[in-house]
């Protein structure tokens, strides 16, 4: 452990070899054939070889170089500084252009912005962190002086306004609200893309600066160790051991270069198909009914056990000779002979030829496979800079959130990898928000062999005394070496907490203060922004995959993968778009360009409940539905031109097979021609068992041949039977009124059973013509819906709108509908007060007079009175309307009911009724009317009044009292 009270002896740490391996095991300098004297690492110090009987400690890597005469790459002339600068810059690929330039203006005048807004501790120091600054500038010095080979540690570079920092301090463990963003996998695809990653320049040194994870947040630009740090500290604040790990990587790594790995290590699926034919055989193909796959089946099995008998006499061999000895001493002395195996040796031949081309097709699968890791190989040699390129990368270790395993996480990719994974070359240091540990293990072959068992004091360095356990908070950690420390956690402490005071803990050492970075924070607009742009487009070896932010594109599209065209594959192409909040329900589309095939996707809860859709060269070939969604079970739909097959499931009528077949060329206009279509010249249904009739009484299949005139129905096989029975009856005429039994052809499984009668055989005919008639009408509804579903996709495809969930408070239907309501609710009260102001009660009394507002004494009397007096003949009119209805209805009633007592006793029961009825309703009238009267009697005083009130209230009125 080093200290800040004491300086490190170096007979426990000793020195590194000047001329030891990278973390491939290979100098590096030897692949830098024109820099043979460049120093990479200035600090480095060829002087510094162990002495005799020390051991040799980690590079991780050396940047020592070897002698000429070891590299044997030494050039014949000196190559002048000049040159060896702008090799070098050609080399590091440092860029210097109006790009880089914008960048830091852009991030300049970000920080500018934000400064206001930022507490002061982002632009200062507080005494705690000075001290800190101190401690750790310590250890670095102590850790040079001992370690004079090895690169510098990042301990204390600086943040966005150049304020050096304690990198430890600088991750901020937060929560964000977001659901997706508790688990591991989402968090990190979430921040690789809505980070633009930057590739550190020059890529061999480490940065100068390190953004706090909300300054990066806020720019959506970031280095590797700017990502590392966001995505552990959101990782930390969702409960995982994280830690960023600075060490080496390759090329592509550090670059981001997918361009040669596979799409499905970005965990994307593969394409529905690998060639052309299978797509045709999808779409084109006829489909087989359940009956033909199964005896399919059967005969399959039944000739692979008869190719395997007659492979086992052609060719022989032990176990062959070994059964038939067995067979032939279990067996009786004497057999008859077997029947020779009937079998085709050109159909041998023939299979192991495929056989043995499909072997060779493997075989060269797997050579391109590693032809392509081989061109990676040498592509890596190639680099100059491998096992020098500075890499951040997170560490996520065991022990919470039920992770029983370490592995990686790489930020820019957000893909996982296993901790000795083979493009990470080598490890400096790792660190959390709690402490600082410096890797004290060889990586010669990379980070094989690893441990990251960070408790180990023989294998990692710490910074501070506590903390020394991931994991751990309050319990005293001793590691191997016997060392131990208190861990103190500063997790839980505030914001607000005193940084002025105690700088160190109970036994007198320095602790951790807490990190200087506020709360991260993010806006639901922000979180689903996604990308800097909206959109993200990633190139792999075999595909390009394209990201877009909901709502970011109008058709609602959210990811395309372009797949590449394999020839040696037999794969000619094909294109994946993936839909979300799409008003038609679409999921997903498959494209192949080269056979103009397009295949649709579709969630439940669209009209005709459609499932997906095939279409080639515009023209419908296959259409799937969600068959528990509609009435008719319709589960596909094949269009093969001439020909369409559905297919049912779950009927009640049993069907689950209906096809019919066109002529195009018949156009007659009669009820049996389908426009678009021709005349439809044969019909076939099917029908699965039904246990409650018998197997001859129980249609299995019903054939109706229009052209041919003529109808067949086939019944279920009975119980060892080998054919079923069937009859065929010639077809009547069908604009005659009279059903003609004529039998064309029948057959009886049962030899034995009573032939069916002449009515048996004519109930037969006439179900056949109804089920004739009723498949014809279910032919045209279904071509009838075909149209409705092209014609609504043309229109939604021409229109396409998104839909909102009402939950969307940012574009969302309740903001949208909130604001309607209000809004409609401020135009109800202006028009009401319109109203009011547009209706006044004096305004047909005020007609006459010259100045309505400046009334004399005399004029306002006379508005008063004719007011006064437009109501009492109003109530006056009521009450006489009231009355006269009251008088007519009680004389009515009087004089039906003199008439019913005179002529009682002769009435029948229906003129009895009839008087009651008549006498209920006109009771029940009288007495409406005698409440309305006297209510209007009573109200009538009241309205007057509260009237005469209202003049002598009104301000218009008041000059009556001046008269």
């Amino acid at each position: 452990m080093i200290t800040s009270e004491a300086p490190m002896e170096s007979a426990s740490l000793p020195p590194l070899p000047s001329d030891g391996p990278n973390a491939d095991g290979v100098n590096p300098s030897k692949s830098l054939k024109s820099l043979p004297t460049l120093a990479l690492n200035p600090t480095s110090d060829s002087g510094n070889a162990p002495a005799e009987g020390e051991d040799a400690q980690p590079s991780n890597p050396p940047q020592n170089e070897p002698s000429k005469a070891e590299s044997g790459n030494a050039p014949d002339t000196e190559v002048t500084d000049d040159e060896l600068n702008a090799q070098l810059r050609a080399v590091l690929g440092v860029q210097d252009n109006d790009v880089v330039r914008q960048r830091n203006e852009h991030i300049a005048a970000t920080a500018r912005a934000l400064l206001p807004s930022l507490p002061r501790s982002y632009i200062e120091n507080s005494a705690k962190e000075e001290l800190i600054l101190e401690y750790v500038e310590n250890f670095r010095r102590q850790y040079a002086q001992v370690y004079p080979g090895r690169k510098d540690l990042l301990l204390c570079p600086g943040n966005e306004f150049g304020v050096k920092k304690f990198i430890c301090t600088t991750i901020r463990p937060t929560q964000l609200p977001f659901r997706q963003l508790y688990n591991y996998d989402t968090c990190a695809r979430f921040v690789a893309d809505y980070i633009t990653y930057v590739p550190l320049q020059p890529p061999h040194e480490l940065p100068q600066a390190v953004f706090s994870p909300s300054f990066t947040l806020h720019l959506q630009l970031g280095t590797c160790f700017d990502i590392s740090v966001l995505l552990v500290s959101l990782l930390r604040g969702a409960g995982y051991e994280a830690f960023v790990v600075s060490g080496y990587a390759t090329r592509e790594v550090t670059l981001v270069d997918e361009t040669r790995g596979d799409m499905a290590q970005g965990g994307y699926p593969p394409p529905y198909t690998g060639s052309a034919r299978a797509w045709n055989g999808m779409a084109g193909g006829a489909l087989k009914d359940r009956e033909r796959q199964k005896a399919r089946r059967v005969l399959e099995e039944a000739r692979e056990k008869r190719k395997q008998k007659m492979h086992a006499l052609l060719v022989g061999g032990d176990a062959a000779a070994s059964q038939a000895d067995v067979s032939e001493s279990s067996g009786p002395k004497y057999q008859v002979k077997p029947p020779k195996v009937l079998l085709s040796h050109f159909a041998l031949k023939q299979e192991a030829k495929a056989r043995a081309e499909a072997a060779a097709k493997a075989e060269n699968e797997e050579s391109g496979d590693a032809q392509a890791s081989g061109m990676t190989d040498d592509m890596e040699d190639s680099d100059v800079l491998r096992g020098l390129r500075v890499h951040a990368w997170v560490l996520v270790l065991p022990g919470r959130r039920e992770i029983a395993e370490p592995f990686f996480i790489e930020p820019s990719t957000s893909r996982t990898y296993p901790i000795d994974y083979s493009m990470y070359l080598g490890v400096e240091s790792v660190f959390s928000n709690l402490n600082y540990w410096v890797n004290m293990q060889y990586c010669y072959e990379g980070l094989k062999g690893i441990s990251f068992d960070l408790a180990d004091n023989n294998k990692w360095e710490f910074v501070f005394p506590d903390n020394t356990v991931p994991g751990l908070s309050g319990v005293g950690a001793a590691g191997s070496s016997g060392q131990s420390g208190q861990a103190a956690s500063n997790i839980g402490k505030g914001d607000d907490e005193d940084e002025e005071g105690d700088v160190t803990n109970e036994e007198g050492r320095v602790d951790l203060p807490p990190s200087w970075v506020e709360a991260l924070s993010l806006t639901q607009e922000q979180y689903e922004r996604k990308c800097p742009t909206g959109s993200k487009s990633v190139t792999y070896r075999n595909a390009r995959v394209e990201t877009f932010a909901d709502y970011h594109r109008p058709d609602g599209m959210i990811t395309r993968i372009t797949y590449f065209k394999d020839v040696s594959k037999g794969f000619s192409g094909e294109i994946r778009e993936f839909f979300a909040n799409r008003k038609d329900k679409l999921v997903e589309r498959a494209r192949i360009p080269t056979l103009r095939l397009i295949h649709e996707f579709f969630d439940k809860g669209r009209p005709h409940a459609l499932k997906d859709h095939v279409m080639i060269s515009y023209q419908t070939k296959e259409m799937n539905f969600y068959a528990a969604a509609r009435h008719d079970g319709l589960l596909r739909r094949v269009d093969e031109g001439n020909k369409v097959v559905e297919l049912y499931e779950e009927r009640d009528d049993n069907l689950y097979y209906r096809s019919v077949v066109f002529d195009p060329t018949d156009s007659r206009d009669d009820e049996e021609t389908l426009p678009d279509r021709g005349r439809v010249i044969k019909m076939t249904e099917k029908f699965a068992r039904d246990p409650s009739l018998p197997a001859h009484q129980d249609a299995a299949k019903k054939t109706y041949f229009l052209k041919e005139e003529k109808v067949r129905i086939i019944y279920h096989r009975e119980p060892d039977r080998i054919v079923p029975s069937f009859l065929e009856f010639k077809r009547p005429p069908s604009d005659s009124k009279n059903i003609s039994l004529e039998l064309l052809n029948s057959f009886a499984a049962n030899p034995y059973a009573k032939p069916p009668k002449t009515q048996q055989l004519f109930a037969v005919l006439s179900g056949l013509m109804r089920s004739q008639s009723a498949c014809l009408s279910a032919v045209r509804g279904a071509e009838k819906e075909v149209r409705d579903i092209l014609s609504a996709r043309r229109a939604e495809e021409k229109n396409i709108q998104l839909s909102v969930s009402v939950y969307d408070t940012i574009r969302g239907e309740g903001k949208a509908a909130k604001e309607e309501e209000e809004q409609k609710e401020e135009r109800a009260k202006e028009e009401e007060e319109r109203k009011k102001q547009e209706l006044d009660y004096l305004s047909p009394f005020l007609i006459n007079v010259a100045d309505p507002a400046n009334l004399t004494p005399a004029e306002a009397a006379s508005v008063k009175d004719a007011c006064l007096k437009s109501l009492k003949e109003r109530l006056l009119e009521k009450a006489t309307i009231i009355q006269s209805r009251l008088d007519e209805l009680s004389g009515e009633y009087k004089r039906r009911q003199e008439a019913y007592t005179k002529t009682a006793d002769t009435l029948g029961v229906e003129e009895t009724e009839e008087w009651v009825k008549f006498s209920e309703g006109a009771l029940f009238k009288i007495r409406i009317l005698e409440k309305r009267m006297a209510k209007h009697k009573e109200t009538a005083p009241e309205r007057y009044v509260a009237l005469e009130k209202k003049l002598r209230m009104d301000p218009r009125l008041q000059a009556v009292g001046t008269r």
